[in-house]
């Protein structure tokens, strides 16, 4: 068995120490609250970035136009902005709608004639087509009215007979407005 006077000290030791414990928890709730300083300098600077990078950003063309391998937009003193749309890139070797190549053109620009029905490119048609509805069902969603709107990128040395066929099919694909992409000189 235990000693008794041994035991009392135990008991004395275990009071003592939850009534130290019970005084730490008193202390601290009667602790005065520190202040918390909030320095807004750093947060006022992360929000100005943010403005001016949404301003820049909104303040840029809706569009990027970036032309294909060896393509050469033809030159213009036209000042007129350009217009949001879907891009066609039409070089001197082939058509690209989106980012994928449709239609590879023959060494004097024109269209493979078994791609073509009278002046329809059948795979550029059927592209547009999917890119069209689309298109429309976006702007529904949004509640906007679909404007159709093709942005023609075509090159300087472009045959005439294909940028009619270009048209056409775009034309087809239920895209009424044009707006061809030109490099602006000053002058």
């Amino acid at each position: 068995m235990s000693d008794p006077s041994q035991l009392t000290a135990q008991q004395a030791a275990q009071e003592a120490f939850l009534a130290k414990k019970k005084a730490k928890k008193a202390a601290r709730r009667n602790n005065a609250l520190e202040e918390a300083n909030l320095n807004i300098t750093s947060l006022m600077d992360v929000v100005s970035i943010i403005v001016v990078y949404l301003l820049k950003s909104y303040g840029t063309d809706p569009v990027v136009i970036t032309p294909t391998a060896g393509q050469k937009v033809p030159m213009s003193r036209a000042d007129a902005p350009i217009q949001d749309g879907v891009p066609v890139y039409v070089s001197q070797r082939s058509i690209t709608f989106g980012s994928q190549r449709i239609v590879q053109l023959d060494e004097n620009g024109d269209v493979d004639p078994t791609q073509v029905q009278g002046q329809l490119i059948a795979p550029l048609f059927d592209e547009m087509s999917v890119e069209a509805e689309r298109s429309k069902q976006t702007a529904a969603a949004k509640g906007e009215e679909w404007e159709g709107t093709v942005i023609l990128v075509g090159d300087q040395n472009l045959k005439f007979s294909t940028l009619v066929k270009v048209m056409y099919t775009a034309g087809k694909a239920e895209y009424s407005q044009y707006a061809f992409c030109v490099i602006q000189i000053n002058g």
